[in-house]
């Protein structure tokens, strides 16, 4: 199927008044189970959602782009700005924190709904799935658990994937027409997807891959500079206010590129990056195993399901790349930087997961429509049916199990719980001018309105193994010198590793303070003798 007949299918079935209510249902859809899902939890239980959380306070109160909750109150330079800036035009709307935190919830489920609409378009249109393998394909990965998981929670997912469909629709238009005016709005697209999630920025040498290969030069051209001057200020924001980081905390809020080049460089070079992309394959292995719901299975099964969703998964690429070869750059570009990132993919991959629906769907709806002959590759066209049966009742019941058991509810009431101990002793027993450094720093700045640092550091390194008990009390002490920390509050085994090794030091860095129902708090020796021994 051609480009040409693509668009004349598409747009013939698009207009079609029986499947006009389709995008509306897959949008209630979507949107209705991530509302069902939505708890009654602080925002700050994932970190990042924490983050978005102060910069979007920060930008609605008129303090700049900044980190209030860390002392000095430092330039972030670590989250593109797009994201933080939709919370604060929120934030200005409704300025009771934390009751706008379920609003911030209630924007991305809309959000997740939009992405349903989108990508049935992409996938009628732009590809040209039959109706019902393009509706199944959209329902079962945008209302599926891991986007429920993203959109319960304030994460910029939703919104990068909901305007992932129309970049990725600007960039096919280009690629067709060589019009210098399209490879423009989609180089800026591209841009302003990259100021939504770094990772966005993969978009552009999709786009000019495609030209080149159909030699579009100046369009080429054109999608490179329009796109790079759309992340130019960030870019300079970035190179101006990095150095604004303390070093020990460079991990978790500085920019990717310092932190990534260290792992380089202390890692061993090129093996440390071949290392790193074999045992992110390997996770993303085991990824797929949970999404089939093999991973207890023996382990034939398993690899019987690798093979499958790899064969399915490979075929609906090779047949987005003839039918939307920007989307197929996209995703191949995309999964090789999730591939060679020092960081659990999985997360990565569920910011895409409706576009790897709409590829593996392709897959599938090929090998339904395949008639082979001779009649003898029949038997092997059967056996495809029947592997898509099992990985489509696999993923089912993934997805019903997820639903039943509240996978997203498990971590946020966890953390929720730990967490309302510490915030209780320190509404009642600190200063509000207090410094505390503890693993939950984002949540106690926002519900105490105390200034907080982190216990530790994060490493490219981590990927692999756990941080040695030294290696923490080493990081907290940095910390301690770094800040003028009034207490430390942990709450978990991490934490309690990096503060027992400062009490048991000699001398004593750390002092103990009280035993919470989850948690401890100590107090740093020095601010202890210069308080008289308590504060």
């Amino acid at each position: 199927m051609n480009d040409a007949s693509v668009r004349w299918w598409g747009a013939a079935a698009e207009g079609d008044a029986r499947e006009r209510l389709v995008p509306v249902v897959l949008a209630v859809l979507a949107t209705a189970v991530v509302v069902a899902s939505i708890g009654p939890y602080p925002v700050g239980v994932f970190q990042d959602d924490g983050i978005y959380t102060v910069l979007a306070k920060s930008l609605a109160t008129g303090q700049g782009y900044r980190y209030l909750h860390i002392p000095d109150a430092p330039n972030a330079t670590h989250y593109p700005p797009l994201y933080p800036l939709l919370l604060a035009g929120i934030w200005k709307l409704f300025p009771s924190f934390p009751a706008n935190v379920t609003i911030f919830k209630f924007v991305n489920a809309a959000l997740i709904g939009v992405t349903a609409v989108l990508a049935w378009r992409f996938a009628r249109r732009g590809v040209g799935m039959g109706p019902w393998v393009a509706a199944l394909s959209v329902a079962a990965f945008a209302a599926g658990t891991p986007m429920v998981f993203l959109g319960v929670m304030a994460l910029s997912e939703p919104m990068f994937v909901a305007a992932l469909f129309p970049v990725l629709m600007l960039g096919e238009r280009a690629s067709r027409s060589g019009s210098l005016r399209d490879a423009a709005l989609a180089g800026a697209g591209a841009g302003l997807l990259a100021m939504i999630r770094t990772i966005g920025a993969v978009a552009l040498p999709a786009m000019a891959l495609v030209l080149v290969w159909r030699r579009r030069w100046a369009a080429a051209c054109i999608v490179c500079l329009c796109g790079g001057l759309v992340m130019l200020p960030w870019q300079w924001w970035i190179a101006v206010h990095e150095s604004g980081i303390p070093s020990i905390l460079t991990g978790k809020y500085g920019s990717y590129g310092g932190w990534l080049i260290e792992g380089f460089q202390t890692g061993g070079g090129w093996r440390w990056i071949g290392r790193l992309m074999e045992f992110n394959l390997r996770l993303v292995v085991g990824q797929g195993w949970e999404v089939f719901a093999v991973l207890q299975a023996a382990s034939p099964v398993q690899w019987a399901a690798t093979a499958a969703a790899t064969a399915f998964f490979g075929a609906g690429w090779w047949l987005l790349l003839r039918r939307a070869p920007v989307a197929a750059w996209f995703v191949a570009l995309y999964l090789l930087v999730v591939i060679a990132w020092p960081f659990a993919p999985s997360r990565f991959i569920y910011a895409i997961w409706p576009l790897i629906g709409i590829q593996v769907g392709l897959g599938i709806e090929a090998l339904l429509r395949w008639r082979p002959t001779p009649r003898a590759f029949a038997a092997l066209r059967y056996a495809g049916v029947v592997a898509a049966l099992g990985l489509a009742l696999g993923y089912a019941r993934y997805n019903y199990l997820g639903y039943a058991y509240g996978w997203w509810v498990q971590d946020q009431a966890s953390v929720a719980e730990r967490t309302r101990y510490l915030a209780e002793w320190t509404r009642r027993n600190t200063a509000d001018d207090a410094i505390l450094a503890t693993e939950d720093d984002l949540i106690l700045y926002l519900y105490t309105g105390r200034r907080a640092v982190p216990v530790g550091t994060s490493t490219p390194h981590d990927i692999f193994q756990t941080q040695k008990p030294a290696f923490m009390s080493d990081a907290l002490r940095t910390i301690l010198r770094t800040f003028d920390v009034d207490y430390v509050l942990v709450s978990t085994d991490l934490g309690g590793f990096a503060a027992r090794g400062l009490v048991q030091a000699t001398p004593p860095e750390l002092r103990f303070v009280v035993a919470l129902k989850q948690g401890a708090v100590f107090q740093p020796t020095a601010r202890a003798g210069a308080a008289g021994g308590s504060r």
